[in-house]
């Protein structure tokens, strides 16, 4: 009888450095596709080939998405400090039948979704080197240590302490929602004239071009809010903190920035709201000062 690999039986690890860790995920999504090149195959002797010919030999950057819930403990600050850094890592995608490997991994963007009674989460999305199956031997020869797998010693954050100030101005009240994106503009290196004529060329290296930190608050339109509900402003602070208070400390993300652009306007719909979008100019020595997940 065949095997199947099923989504709800898939484990996902990350691999840095000496440290391979199950990821506490609630979905996964990753594929790899290739360059097809054509060419004429048609002659002065035959002209009858009106079907071109094509040579495969060029592979795309793999993709990949994932959800991981944020913990109270430190389970994953090492993914956070890969969406931070624009660092490499590898991805096993291990199912009952089959280990999957996404090899030389960088994160292209992060989203911190914060939502009332649901813990909070980080998604990524971002491009791989190579995909490849069958890694089961790899992976089990992998001689570094696993940490924290047990789900038992997890423990989500709620998110119920939530913190914004824009400015002088605290505005975590009348809240509908808010949104935190950090975007990482890479651009692989041009690799099609890389020494393998005969086998399929992957990309191996990447560069940073650029980096995006920006979000969205969208507040009920009420008396206690309508001031400034259609403005814009630069070179204002941005606080944003969003987790839990535990015995007076805090755990969760921390966004402390003192240079941001901030568009507000008035949205309507079956109740109006004002709805605030911001981006972080601020160019810190490391943006890890600013933007920060603190745990146990």
């Amino acid at each position: 009888m065949a095997n199947y690999s099923f989504l709800k039986e898939a484990k996902a690890y990350i691999v840095y450095g000496s440290t391979k860790l199950q990821l506490d995920m609630s979905s996964i999504s990753f594929s790899q596709t290739f360059t097809e090149e054509t060419h004429t195959v048609r002659t002065l002797h035959n002209q009858n080939n009106v079907f071109e010919g094509s040579a495969i030999n060029t592979a795309n950057p793999a993709n990949f998405e994932m959800t991981v819930n944020l913990l109270l403990e430190d389970d994953l600050e090492i993914l956070f400090q890969r969406l931070l850094d624009v660092q490499s890592f590898h991805l096993y995608i291990t199912t009952a039948s089959d280990v999957f490997k996404l090899q030389t991994c960088v994160i292209t963007n992060g989203t911190i979704n914060i939502e009332r009674l649901r813990p909070l989460s980080l998604s990524i999305s971002g491009e791989a080197s190579k995909l490849l199956t069958g890694q089961a031997t790899e992976f089990a020869a992998e001689s570094i240590t696993v940490l924290r797998t047990s789900a038992s010693s997890r423990t989500y954050n709620l998110a119920s302490d939530l913190f914004i100030q824009l400015g002088s101005a605290q505005i975590h009240e009348h809240l509908v929602s808010v949104s935190m994106e950090l975007q990482n503009e890479i651009e692989w290196i041009p690799y099609k004239l890389v020494l393998n004529p005969l086998g399929t060329n992957y990309p191996l290296q990447y560069s940073l071009k650029g980096k995006v930190l920006a979000g969205n608050i969208t507040r009920y339109l009420n008396d206690s809010t309508e001031s400034a509900a259609q403005s814009y402003a630069t070179g204002q602070s941005l606080r944003i903190k969003a987790g839990t208070n535990i015995g007076g400390l805090f755990r969760g993300i921390d966004l402390n920035t003192n240079n941001v652009t901030a568009t507000t306007r008035i949205t309507t719909g079956s109740v109006f709201t004002k709805s605030t979008d911001w981006r972080m100019v601020q160019n810190p020595a490391s943006l890890g000062n600013v933007f920060t997940y603190i745990t146990q």
